[in-house]
C-alpha cells in the first residue's frame, strides 16, 4: 500500500510541529499589535475632538475586536497542530512496525513457497528411494512443515492488512479533526458560515445580504470560493443597490469621505466588483477603482521586472514595457489620495474604462456623457496629450455651470483590439464594417442605457435633476442613439461627425439634436447612403446640422491633387473630437447651443 490514501504516515511530522510553534509565536506579535491599537483608540477618544477622530476610534475598536478573534484563533490553531503532529508521530511509528512485520511475513511465505516448488518438482521425477512408493510420500514431513509456514505467513499478512487499514482510518480521523479545528475558530468560522450561506443564495438581494459585514479578507476569500456570488451582486437593480449601500452608513461613524467601516471593507475587499456596480455613488466607485489601480500598478511592475530580466527579449517585449509604464503613469493618478483621475469604471480584462471629470458632490447642473468613436482603446485615455478625455475635460472646465463629464468606453469598441498592452486594433476595412454593424451598436447601446440607469439611482436625479448631454464622436453617436432605443433619455444629443442611427431609432420629442462637423471622409461615405442605410445626422431633419471649415479646407485649391483632398477629409474627421485651437470654434458652438436651450434651475 503505497498510494496517498494507503500511506497513513505520509508527511513530515517535524515540519508540522515547527509550523505549530511558529503559529503560537505569532500570538505574541498579534498581542503587541492589539496593545498599540487599544492605546491609539484611547488617545483618539480623549485628544482627537473631530468627526474624523470619532471615525478613527470606531475603526480602532473594530480592529481590536478582529484582533481578539484572531488571537484566539491562532492560539487554537497552534494547539490543534501540535496535537495533530503528535498523532502523526504515533501513526508513523506504528506504520514502521507494520511494515517490518509485513516484510518478515512476505519473506517467510516466499521462502517456503520456493522450497515447496523444488520438492514438488523432485516428487514428480518419481525418484526410486527407500520408503517412497508414490510422489506424495517424497519428503512428506518437510513438505507439510513448509505448507504450515505458508499458511501462517498469509495469516500474518492478513493481520498486518487489517491493522494497516485501521491506521489509514486513524489518519483520516486525525485529518478531519484538524480541519474542524482550523475551521472552527472565530476568524475562520465566520468565513465558513458565510460560504455556506453564499452557496444557498439565488437572488441579488440575498447576495447583498451575505457580503454585508465581512472584513476585506473575508470578502475576497468568499468571492474566490463562491464566484456566483459576484454575478448575483452584479445583477442587483441600481435602486436596490443604492438603498442597500446607504443603509450601511446609517447611525455609524463615517470617515472624512463619508464612508462607514462596512462600506470601506467592501470597497477594499472587492474593488473590481464594487468599482463597476451600478447604483453605487460615483465617489464610492472612484474609491474602489483607486484601490484596483494600485493593485494593477503592482502587477504591471512585476511584469516589467520579469521582462527586463529576460536577456533574450526583443523589440516587442520592449514595447510591452513602454506600454505598461505609460499605463502605470495614468493609474498612479487614479491611485493618488485624493485621486487626480477619477475612474468610475475600471475593468482591464473587460476592456472597460469610464473616467469621471468634475465634482459630483458639487452637485452638477449638467452631466455630459462623451462617447468616442471607432478604433477607441483604453490606451487613448493615458496619452500624454490629446487623450480620449480631452473634449470632456474641456467642456467641464469651460462651460458656465457646475458640470461633470463621463468619458465612456465600456467594452470593446468597433475596430478595437480588446487588449491593453500592447494594443492590437483591426485593419481599417474590418473596423469600419464593424462600426456599421447595427447589432454591434444595439449591444453597446444596451450597456450605455444601463450606465445611465445606474447614475439615475442617485438621489440627485429626484431632487434637482441635472441637464443630461450625450456627445458622440463618429461611431459614438450610433452608441448614443442605440442607447435611446434601450431606454436612455437625454436633454441634448450632440453629434461630432456622428455615424448614424439603428433602423428602429426614433427621436425623442423632448430632446434637442445637434450635428457639428467638417466635411470629412465619413461624410463622403454617408452621402452614398452606405452608412447606417442613410440614417445619418446630415440626412435626418431632426438634427440641426452645422458644417465648419478647417485650416486644411482653406488650404486646398481647386486643382489640388486628389490625395491631398483625401488627407484633409481624413484629418477633419479626427479634428472635430479634439481641443486643438483650430477646433475651438466647433466646441464653442457646442456650448452655445447648450446654453441657448438650457434653462437652470429646471
Amino acid at each position: 500500500m503505497t498510494g496517498h490514501e494507503g500511506d497513513p504516515g505520509r508527511g513530515d511530522a517535524g515540519e508540522v510541529e515547527r509550523l505549530a510553534r511558529r503559529r503560537r509565536e505569532k500570538v505574541d506579535d498579534l498581542d503587541l499589535g492589539r496593545y498599540h491599537a487599544v492605546r491609539c483608540g484611547e488617545w483618539a477618544a480623549t485628544s482627537w475632538q473631530a468627526e474624523s477622530g470619532r471615525a478613527f476610534v470606531a475603526e480602532a475598536e473594530a480592529i481590536v475586536r478582529e484582533l481578539d478573534v484572531l488571537l484566539s484563533t491562532v492560539d487554537e490553531h497552534g494547539a490543534a497542530l501540535e496535537g495533530y503532529a503528535r498523532e502523526l508521530v504515533d501513526i508513523a511509528a506504528a506504520q514502521r512496525l507494520l511494515e517490518q512485520a509485513r516484510a518478515r511475513a512476505e519473506e517467510a511465505r516466499d521462502d517456503a513457497s520456493a522450497t515447496l516448488v523444488v520438492l514438488e518438482a523432485e516428487a514428480e521425477l518419481r525418484v526410486d528411494l527407500p520408503g517412497v512408493s508414490t510422489p506424495a510420500d517424497h519428503r512428506h514431513v518437510e513438505r507439510s512443515a513448509l505448507e504450515r509456514r505458508i499458511v501462517d505467513a498469509v495469516a500474518e499478512l492478513g493481520v498486518v492488512g487489517r491493522r494497516w487499514a485501521e491506521l489509514v482510518d486513524r489518519r483520516r480521523a486525525a485529518d478531519h479533526r484538524l480541519l474542524s479545528a482550523l475551521h472552527g475558530g472565530g476568524a475562520v468560522g465566520a468565513l465558513v458560515e458565510a460560504a455556506d450561506a453564499a452557496r444557498g443564495v439565488t437572488s441579488p438581494e440575498g447576495a447583498l445580504g451575505v457580503v454585508t459585514g465581512l472584513t476585506p479578507f473575508e470578502l475576497a476569500s468568499l468571492l474566490a470560493d463562491v464566484p456566483l456570488l459576484a454575478v448575483l451582486v452584479g445583477q442587483a437593480a441600481p435602486e436596490e443597490v443604492r438603498g442597500w449601500w446607504e443603509s450601511l452608513g446609517v447611525d455609524v461613524a463615517l470617515d472624512e469621505d463619508g464612508f462607514s467601516a462596512a462600506q470601506r471593507a467592501l470597497l477594499a475587499g472587492a474593488p473590481g466588483l464594487f468599482g463597476a456596480l451600478d447604483g453605487l455613488p460615483p465617489g464610492a466607485r472612484v474609491r474602489a477603482n483607486g484601490i484596483a489601480a494600485r493593485r494593477q500598478i503592482a502587477e504591471n511592475e512585476r511584469t516589467i521586472a520579469g521582462v527586463l530580466d529576460d536577456p533574450e527579449r526583443g523589440a516587442v517585449m520592449d514595447g510591452l514595457v513602454t506600454a505598461l509604464r505609460r499605463e502605470n503613469e495614468y493609474l498612479s493618478r487614479a491611485a493618488a489620495v485624493p485621486p487626480a483621475v477619477q475612474l468610475y469604471t475600471w475593468d482591464r480584462e473587460g476592456d472597460r474604462i469610464v473616467e469621471m471629470v468634475g465634482d459630483w458632490e458639487a452637485p452638477p447642473e449638467r452631466v455630459y456623457t462623451y462617447v468616442p468613436g471607432t478604433f477607441s482603446e483604453m490606451t487613448g485615455f493615458w496619452a500624454e496629450s490629446g487623450g480620449t478625455q480631452s473634449v470632456g475635460t474641456w467642456l467641464v472646465e469651460t462651460d458656465s455651470v457646475d458640470s461633470v463629464a463621463f468619458v465612456y468606453k465600456d467594452g470593446r469598441f468597433p475596430g478595437g483590439g480588446g487588449v491593453v498592452a500592447p494594443t492590437e486594433t483591426m485593419g481599417l476595412v474590418p473596423g469600419l464594417l464593424e462600426a456599421n454593424d447595427q447589432g454591434y451598436a444595439r449591444e453597446s447601446g444596451d450597456r450605455l442605457a444601463a450606465f445611465q440607469r445606474g447614475l439615475h439611482a442617485d438621489p440627485l436625479f429626484r431632487s434637482a435633476p441635472p441637464v443630461e448631454v450625450a456627445v458622440g464622436h463618429s461611431w459614438g453617436l450610433a452608441d448614443v442613439l442605440a442607447s435611446e432605443v434601450a431606454g436612455a433619455r437625454y436633454d441634448h444629443v450632440v453629434s461630432l461627425a456622428g455615424a448614424g442611427a439603428v433602423d428602429d431609432w426614433q427621436p425623442d420629442p423632448s430632446t434637442e439634436y445637434d450635428s457639428l462637423r467638417y466635411r470629412d471622409a465619413l461624410g463622403l461615405a454617408q452621402a452614398t447612403g452606405g452608412v447606417y442605410a442613410g440614417r445619418d445626422p446630415q440626412s435626418m431633419v431632426v438634427f440641426e446640422d452645422q458644417v465648419f471649415e478647417s485650416d486644411g479646407d482653406r488650404a486646398l485649391e481647386l486643382g489640388s491633387p486628389v490625395t491631398e483632398w483625401f488627407e484633409v477629409l481624413a484629418a477633419n474627421h479626427g479634428l472635430v473630437a479634439t481641443t486643438e485651437v483650430e477646433n475651438r470654434l466647433v466646441l464653442g458652438q457646442l456650448l452655445a447651443e447648450l446654453e441657448r436651450k438650457d434653462v437652470w434651475p429646471r
